[in-house]
């Protein structure tokens, strides 16, 4: 019994590990940004909450369907993620979007050097507490729990395991050198 617990809380560990370790090295692989969904506009594709992927992409490769992390001609200093309905080549490109949430198109069209790139997925609810973790890793407290404490528990069962079978193979060939001396 004692085994499984051991294997489980390892495959847990194991998985954690591995999609946080995704989750924050697949943007960096891919030139990509990750961003926590604010709004309800674009629900049910993108609760609010949700950590978004968006990967760069050439604005002449977007189609209508795409959804596009933009900064909106209304609201500079806020990136939008909203849905493409339609593409006018007016001397320019531009971009109707769209929440999949709202009745109406945006008011502007959004032009093509305003685009950051295509929402690749997102993951529901995640945003909100990235959000929350990371507030909290930044205090002394949380950096204790977060980061010291189960780095410490991650050495500490690593030492232990090391010992132990180091110890093991010690008896083994304490057991073994008797076996043989019996034998002469």
């Amino acid at each position: 019994m004692k085994r499984l617990g051991k294997w489980l809380s390892y495959i847990i560990l194991g998985l954690a590990v591995v999609f946080f370790t995704l989750v924050l090295l697949m943007p960096t692989v891919f030139s990509g940004t990750l961003a926590i969904v604010r709004s309800s506009s674009m629900e049910p594709a993108m609760p609010a909450g949700s950590l978004a992927l968006m990967l760069p992409v050439n604005p002449e490769k977007v189609k209508v369907g795409d959804i596009i992390a933009f900064d909106p001609p209304w609201d500079p200093d806020v990136t939008v993620s909203h849905r493409v309905i339609d593409i006018r080549r007016d001397g320019q490109l531009l971009f109707d979007t769209k929440g999949d949430a709202t009745e109406e198109s945006d008011p502007y069209y959004v032009p093509a050097e305003h685009v950051h790139g295509r929402v690749i997925f997102n993951i529901p609810y995640l945003g909100f507490a990235t959000n929350d973790a990371s507030n909290y890793v930044q205090t002394w407290w949380g950096l204790l729990v977060f980061v010291a404490m189960p780095s410490m528990l991650l050495i500490g069962f690593a030492l232990r395991d090391i010992s132990r079978s180091t110890n093991r193979r010690y008896k083994q060939m304490q057991l073994f050198r008797k076996r043989r001396q019996r034998r002469r």
